[in-house]
């Protein structure tokens, strides 16, 4: 009976003080610890969902998370990527053709490209300036929503929600699921992911257009 009530009572304080730990947390912290990585990589899964007529479409491929932008490598089902920085969209389809765009014509992209930016930059204060932010820890899961503050983008864009693991020294981006004005959402759940210190140069072409 004794071992029993020990075993119980190192549970108990063993489950008060990760909670504490992850009570602890804040979307500042988060932010600050997913600054240690400026470059993330690997496989991601795309779920969008249109609302009007209740369709779902998925995709799969690579990406590139890093101060420079976003890549988006879609393998499957059709091949393309997606390249989304601060001033420009850069899209190659299959055949190598590119098409560039001017980022600010792309509300949506916009706000992603920029979010992610700060947050891998630690800068939360940013988005808190341009953002309501709604941030939560659970046993070690956070989760951050965004909401926008600006009218216009929110015309467009509803919502960012974006969430992850944490712990007292180290956080991890797990999905991000953004939620347009008009009902549709996209989800991007990651896999495989890595973090290195600086990135290849093929993985720096992406990010010059041709």
């Amino acid at each position: 009976m004794k071992k029993i009530i020990k075993i119980l009572i190192s549970a108990f304080l063993f489950s008060a003080v990760c909670g504490t730990a992850f009570a602890a947390e804040t979307f500042e912290s988060v932010c600050s610890n997913l600054a240690k990585h400026p470059n993330m990589t690997g496989n991601f899964t795309q779920l969008k969902t249109i609302a009007a007529v209740n369709r779902q479409m998925k995709s799969s491929g690579t990406f590139i998370f890093s101060l420079d932008g976003i890549m988006w490598k879609t393998e499957k089902p059709f091949p393309s990527t997606m390249v989304v920085g601060m001033t420009s969209v850069i899209q190659t389809l299959a055949n190598g053709k590119q098409n560039v765009i001017d980022a600010s014509s792309n509300q949506v992209f916009t706000s992603i490209s920029t979010t992610l930016s700060a947050m891998f930059s630690g800068d939360a204060e940013t988005l808190k300036s341009n953002f309501n932010v709604d941030f939560s820890v659970n046993s070690g899961n956070w989760k951050a929503v965004l909401n926008p503050k600006d009218e216009s983008v929110r015309k467009i864009l509803k919502s960012i929600s974006i969430s992850g693991t944490c712990s007292a020294s180290a956080a991890d981006l797990d999905c991000i699921v953004m939620l347009e004005a008009n009902g549709d959402s996209i989800r991007y759940d990651f896999t495989d992911k890595k973090y290195p210190k600086e990135l290849t140069a093929d993985e720096k072409a992406f990010f010059v257009a041709k």
